[in-house]
């Protein structure tokens, strides 16, 4: 599910944060998520369609697909996992493409040139060593193209917190111009009692934190060295160019190895402040981790040299689009049905996560892996029965969601069939959560046919069937609600995992999922053989047309009045005070939103302070042309 004011976090991903638990049990916070997971919906369902939901959704949240981001070669997973699905149920290709693909491009997506990048270390006795780009070291994404050829210098882990932790490993230090090497993360992250932040990373592991501060001791490049934990837990293995977002700063920035630098330090040690030799990465974690006093210095003879460039593209990606046909005199009409495929990757947009879950797999299971799983279902459902369905179906999972509702809106202006003879849509968006079977359908009052539809769809199955009269929630049906349209999205509510890692498999609850699908199944029934076509009626939320603050007095003063609004034709201005709505004093805005809904449909007097008067507004509140209707 978009949030459109979600800010990109791509700058402050810890260096550490990228471990992913081996299963969703593995990690205290989804271990608690499980343990706060819905109740299970009880609802007789066929073991196949329950168990073809139930992996579905496990696949496409799973670790291997990596949160699902368009332009990832996990996404292509998650195409195959549906074009197989579509194909299996005898779904009809609309496209010109074999796998049902609507492919086009979304926003930028920066990389390293190919041939661009190089690295080669020089050491004292003039041995070079040259690393190959992917294999032996990592460029990371950076703002600008580069070519250093500069000394070396060994920072520690790089932090430089002489105010806050009376610990900085550029003090003394003059690394300006010269290439700083630094070990991942930061100083005893095994000890509870770390003056960073115990076992937790802190804020001086970030990615960012380390570039800022080279950057400001006048740093010519970085080169990062993964730290022991991180070996422990992944072994010794490269960060991708893209991993921590598409700008990693001005100061080129790279990953190599333990052990190439673990060869370095045979030809030059580290040495203490007693002129200990420290002739590992390990020795030298160990010191610090002891003393945690500064062993920073120059890497004496020792020179880089390293290039690199970087160029920008639009990231290709797909909506994929099955087809059953329809019969009958409706047939030549649409109904979609749709859902988002994608999701967030590791975070780099849209993430809530904080802390260390900065940077860690966000699987989508409910966001929207479920929505995902409920589209293939009911393609696989109609694509079964004997009989077509009175008007055609197409089932669209949409792409690029998260980046904007990109994939619906290339739909809608590039429709497979023409949106004057598509009836409806249906989105489903986060249904894994299904709690005292309470089901929210947004868009209800988008047709005035659909509340009927709805409530005898409803029939077998005695849900609580939400109906928010105004508010659409971020999702794919709104690029059909702008087209006019009837549009609804099925939903069973955000939860505390939405846009983290906890947002996993363990956490969903199947069956609830199921029982939403089945009930969506008899509301297209309804939709597919209804003889006239919904009509699309929705007029908006009904409003007032100001904008309030509360003075100094605690009353309620208008700020804007809306051209054509009921307030402005009423005679309201801005800055007018409100001393009393008919005969009652309101004192915040939820007085005045509980009066303006209690009221609809009749006249009130309000009573107003306009600069030293007072003036007693007749204020009619029906919709400005509808007055003939109230």
């Amino acid at each position: 599910m978009f949030h459109p004011k979600r800010s990109l976090l791509s700058d402050l991903f810890a260096c550490g944060g990228l471990v992913v638990a081996a299963t969703c049990f593995g990690n205290a916070a989804v271990a608690q998520a499980v343990a706060d997971a819905p109740q299970k919906a009880q609802v007789q369902q066929s073991g196949n369609s329950l168990s073809r939901v139930t992996y579905d959704i496990e696949y496409l949240a799973s670790d291997e697909l990596g949160g699902r981001k368009p332009g990832t070669p996990e996404m292509k997973l998650s195409e195959d996992h549906i074009i197989k699905a579509y194909r299996e149920a005898g779904l009809v290709d609309p496209t010109d493409t074999g796998k049902y693909f609507q492919t086009f491009e979304v926003g930028s997506k920066k990389f390293v040139a190919e041939g661009s990048a190089s690295l080669t270390l020089t050491g004292p006795n003039g041995e070079e060593i040259t690393l190959e780009p992917s294999e032996q070291y990592s460029l990371l994404l950076g703002r600008n193209d580069f070519d250093v050829n500069a000394g070396l210098a060994f920072v520690g882990y790089g932090v430089s917190a002489e105010s806050e932790l009376n610990f900085d490993e550029y003090a003394d230090m003059d690394v300006k111009g010269k290439v700083v090497v630094m070990i991942r993360r930061e100083p005893q992250q095994k000890l509870a009692e770390s003056v960073f932040d115990g076992q937790e990373l802190s804020d001086w592991a970030y990615i960012a934190t380390k570039a800022r501060a080279a950057r400001k001791a006048g740093a010519k490049a970085i080169l990062l060295v993964n730290d022991g934990v991180t070996v422990e837990e992944e072994g010794d293995t490269l960060i991708p160019s893209d991993r921590f977002g598409q700008d990693n700063g001005s100061v080129p920035f790279m990953h190599i190895k333990r052990a190439d630098f673990d060869e370095m330090l045979t030809q030059t040690p580290i040495l203490t402040a007693s002129g200990k030799k420290l002739n590992t990465i390990a020795e030298v974690e160990a010191q610090l981790d002891k003393e945690l006093e500064p062993l920073s210095q120059t890497m004496k003879g020792w020179k880089v040299a390293t290039k690199g460039k970087f160029k920008t593209g639009g990231i290709e990606t797909s909506n994929i689009i099955g087809v059953i046909e329809g019969e009958g005199p409706n047939a030549h009409e649409t109904i979609v049905v749709g859902a988002h495929y994608d999701h967030l990757g590791d975070g780099a947009y849209g993430s809530r996560a904080r802390g260390n879950q900065r940077g860690l797999i966000h699987n989508g299971a409910d966001d929207n892996a479920t929505g995902t799983a409920a589209v293939m279902e009911l393609a696989r459902r109609f694509a079964a029965r004997d009989k077509k369905p009175g008007r055609r179906i197409v089932f669209i999972c949409f792409t690029a969601e998260e980046m904007g509702l990109l994939g619906a809106r290339h739909y809608v202006e590039n429709p497979t069939f023409p949106l004057e003879d598509t009836v409806a849509m249906i989105n489903f968006d986060m249904i894994g959560w299904l709690r005292d079977d309470e089901l929210t359908l947004y868009g209800w009052n988008t047709s005035a046919q659909f509340d009927k539809l709805f409530e005898a769809a409803n029939t077998d199955f005695n849900l609580t069937l939400k109906k928010p009269e105004a508010g659409f929630g971020g999702s794919d049906h709104l690029p059909f609600n702008d087209k006019k349209i009837p549009n609804t999205f099925i939903h069973t509510g955000l939860t505390d995992t939405y846009h983290t890692p906890d947002d996993d498999f363990a956490t969903i609850d199947c069956e609830g999922a199921v029982k939403v699908i089945d009930y969506t199944e008899a509301f297209m029934d309804q939709l597919c053989n209804t003889p006239k076509r919904p009509s699309y009626s929705y007029t908006g939320p009904f409003r007032l047309g100001i904008n309030v603050a509360t003075n100094e007095d605690e009353q309620l003063s208008i700020t804007t009045v809306a051209t054509k609004s009921i307030a402005q034709l009423a005679g309201l201005k801005a800055d007018d005070v409100i001393l009393k709505w008919g005969d009652e004093e309101l004192k915040n805005r939820r007085d005045l939103r509980r009066v303006i809904r209690r009221d609809k449909g009749s006249t009130v007097t309000v009573k107003v302070r306009r600069g030293d008067e007072e003036v007693m507004i007749n204020v009619k509140l029906v919709r400005p042309g509808e007055e003939d209707e109230a």
